[in-house]
């Protein structure tokens, strides 16, 4: 199994246009949510969303195609980082849906999701499978909601 580490260098920008108290995360392919039309991650409040995070690289191209298990690893250090740019972790986490292409490639993945959450707290969880995700190659894809009212 191959893995991929990218430094994922997020940008947090506050859209003015976006209301008060809004703050929008962006990471090192802006042009191209901005183009998309979606954020990274938006806080309200006390409350974070993070989109829908797949194993994309720099170029905005697949890491470890066809490889669940590696692209899991991979998402879940992307979700790590986001939500540190909100100053929060996973025990922070209150929700999580994921989206898999294979649902037998993602049970034998389910061990490393649970080493991320340890002994809890743990998030309510929907997974679904879908036939395919945006690029090919891409597995699975992984969105959280946080609330950082939580210790």
């Amino acid at each position: 199994m191959s893995t991929a580490t990218v430094a994922a260098e997020p940008v947090t920008v506050a859209e003015p246009s976006a209301g008060p108290g809004r703050t929008d995360l962006f990471h090192y392919w802006e042009s191209q949510q901005r183009s998309l039309g979606f954020s990274q991650g938006i806080r309200v409040d006390n409350t974070v969303w993070l989109s829908g995070t797949a194993a994309l690289d720099k170029d905005f191209q697949p890491v470890s195609p066809d490889d669940l298990p590696s692209q899991m690893k991979f998402i879940y250090q992307r979700i790590e980082e986001s939500l540190g740019s909100y100053g929060l972790d996973f025990r922070h986490v209150v929700r999580e849906n994921m989206y898999v292409t294979d649902m037998a490639a993602l049970v034998g993945a389910l061990p490393y999701r649970k080493s991320v959450y340890g002994d809890g707290p743990f998030p309510t969880s929907t997974t679904l499978q879908v036939n395919q995700l945006l690029l090919p190659g891409l597995m699975i894809e992984i969105e959280v909601t946080a609330c950082r009212a939580l210790p």
